[in-house]
């Protein structure tokens, strides 16, 4: 599960249009990053969720830390000429067997939690 730190702040100071382009420029580089057997949502206003199947739970930490490089490294250029840079926080689970979705969906929020308590910009599981 992913958040995209202080979203509002950029909202608020940039406007929503601004805050779109980020979120086209968050879900392009995720999209480079990610396999395309490995499933992104979007699961509310910033936040999103990538299913990775066939994957352990070591290696989803491993691409979960090049997701928040990756985000972290990017200069957003808007049409007025602002350069915006971003960070996410990322919460990441294993779906154990007999778990539904809803419940591996509240364990990587729960890491999401911990990431963003422990400073944001960070990867947790």
């Amino acid at each position: 599960m992913i958040d995209i730190d202080y979203f509002k702040r950029i909202n608020d100071t940039y406007g929503h249009e601004v805050g779109d382009l980020v979120l086209k420029f968050i879900v392009d580089k995720i999209r480079s990053l990610i396999r395309s057997s490995d499933i992104l949502v979007r699961y509310g206003g910033e936040e999103f969720i990538i299913y990775l199947p066939h994957t352990t739970l070591k290696d989803a930490l491993k691409l979960a830390e090049r997701i928040r490089k990756g985000i972290e490294d990017m200069i957003i250029d808007t049409e007025d000429g602002k350069k915006i840079r971003v960070t996410i926080s990322l919460g990441v689970a294993e779906r154990d067997l007999g778990e539904t979705l809803e419940q591996v969906i509240k364990k990587a929020d729960e890491a999401l939690y911990r990431a963003k308590k422990h400073g944001r910009n960070r990867v947790s599981d």
